[in-house]
């Protein structure tokens, strides 16, 4: 498992898993301008922000864990923060709006009480290669490319790449891809990066709970309580496989009872069936003297 502690000689800086879902969640105000940023237009108010949100539609699929889930303006953003490359963007990202969907719409309520769902990656290198610094990729007709017709399932997948800052569109844009990208901020700078460059050394000189040491034990405890969870997964996973072949043996043996049955009866020995059905070691005797 990919271990979560980014390197102890080095301060964790805003693209630390922990310390970005840390500063979202603490932080209302910057969390709603970087979706802002992210997104292109403003959001009235963040209602909700969850960090480190779990879902697992059933016991049997795999769970979901999102950095930062936010709620605002009757939308739910899905706020990732992607440091590594990963090949399966589009098809994690397929799977966390599913998730989420899954999530929102509880029994018995309506399919267009389904809000807008955005899912935003921040990628710190470029998963698209150069050029393009922002994608957004909602469902259209593929048949008719020409006519552009969306299907308005209120889906959008945003990736920004973080190592294509220069090629952004707006420099607010521009200047917080630069800082996820290099972990530096112009100096003297007054906006949205050195606001959150301040949130996250804030967050480590906190001697009470969160100084430097201390967010490392975090990190560390943190990497011990996903791999006890994953154990734990493993274990209802192998008693789920138990269950199953136990299900397996009882079908199998009806199926085996009702043959032998079938056979008695053409023997015509159907009474000597009708007494074993009442009696397992019998039963278990005429099953094992037709093998």
């Amino acid at each position: 498992m990919q271990a979560i502690i980014e390197d102890k000689a080095t301060e964790p800086g805003f693209t630390n898993s922990v310390v970005f879902n840390l500063v979202m969640r603490r932080n209302p105000d910057l969390c709603k301008e970087v979706v802002e940023t992210a997104l292109g237009f403003e959001l009235s108010k963040i209602s909700y922000i969850e960090t480190e949100k779990t879902i697992q539609p059933k016991l049997t699929s795999k769970n979901v864990r999102l950095d930062v889930v936010a709620k605002a303006d009757g939308k739910m953003i899905d706020i990732e923060m992607q440091v590594a490359y990963e090949p399966s963007l589009a098809r994690r990202a397929r799977y966390y709006e599913s998730a989420m969907d899954t999530d929102a719409l509880k029994s018995g309520i309506s399919y267009h009480e389904l809000p807008e769902s955005y899912v935003i990656f921040f990628c710190k290198g470029a998963p698209f290669g150069k050029g393009c610094a922002e994608r957004r990729f909602a469902m259209m007709d593929a048949l008719h490319p020409a006519e552009k017709v969306a299907l308005d399932d209120g889906r959008t997948v945003v990736v920004l790449s973080a190592g294509n800052w220069a090629e952004a569109e707006t420099p607010s844009l521009s200047r917080l891809l630069k800082y996820i990208h290099t972990g530096n901020i112009d100096d003297g700078s007054d906006d949205l990066t050195s606001r959150l460059e301040n949130a996250v050394r804030e967050l480590r000189e906190d001697e009470d709970n969160m100084g430097y040491m201390t967010l490392a034990e975090q990190l560390e405890i943190l990497e011990r309580t996903a791999d006890e969870q994953l154990a734990e997964k493993e274990e209802q996973l192998a008693e789920q496989r138990r269950q199953l072949a136990e299900k397996d043996e009882q079908i199998g043996r009806g199926q085996s009872i009702k043959e032998l049955a079938v056979r008695l009866i053409s023997e015509g020995r159907g009474e000597e069936f009708l007494e074993a059905a009442s009696d397992d070691a019998a039963m278990e005797r005429l099953l094992n003297d037709g093998e």
